[in-house]
């Protein structure tokens, strides 16, 4: 079967635009009435100007490029959903290409937070054993998707086929007659043999 391709939705991007841009106002409403008021405190009315330069020239270090790269990142990535795995591609600077195969997930899960919410996206986190219980998280996550659900159940589906193929038949499930022999064989030495220091 040819993979089925999935691609987050563009309102995965103005979700990161809109996250990004709330972080940097916030930082910057912080850093401006921080530098101002030691500025001000320190030199007056130029030290205040110059608290108020200082505090957006320190956001701007960290803003304008996270704001350059989310465009390019939202476009690097990329799910496939093939017969027995799940591909994950992403990455800008450092490119990425994670396999989870089927053998190894546990569960699936879907989830929304608030800004998935207000712009009607979701994520399917696929967990596996490695990734599930003790440590939080998922071992990878498919998201900004629009069509979560409908995602949810190609993925889920292809892991249902995946475990019928792969399980056991009845003859395999059932040892063979020379080899339930031989396992018996072993059970009684290893019976013998304890009899034997039993009595030591």
């Amino acid at each position: 079967m040819a993979p089925i391709i999935f691609r987050p939705d563009v309102r995965y991007r103005s979700k990161l635009f809109f996250i990004v841009g709330l972080s940097g106002a916030l930082a910057l409403a912080a850093t401006i009435a921080l530098g101002v008021a030691i500025g001000k405190d320190e030199a007056g009315a130029a030290g205040a100007r110059t608290g108020l330069l200082v505090a957006v020239l320190v956001n701007a270090v960290w803003l304008v490029p996270v704001l350059l790269l989310i465009s390019p990142y939202y476009r690097s990535l990329r799910y496939e959903l093939h017969d027995d795995e799940v591909l994950v591609r992403a990455g800008v600077i450092t490119r990425s290409v994670k396999h989870v195969p089927f053998r190894t997930v546990t569960n699936l899960k879907l989830k929304q937070d608030p800004f998935d919410r207000l712009f009607g996206i979701g994520t399917l986190d696929v967990q596996t054993a490695g990734m599930s219980g003790s440590q939080a998280g998922a071992e990878e996550s498919l998201v900004g998707l629009p069509n979560y659900q409908e995602v949810y159940e190609q993925v889920a589906g292809a892991l249902r086929r995946f475990r019928g193929a792969m399980a056991p038949t009845q003859a395999e499930a059932e040892p063979a007659p020379a080899e339930g022999r031989l396992l018996a064989a072993v059970l009684d030495e290893v019976r013998a043999i304890r009899q034997t220091l039993e009595r030591s």
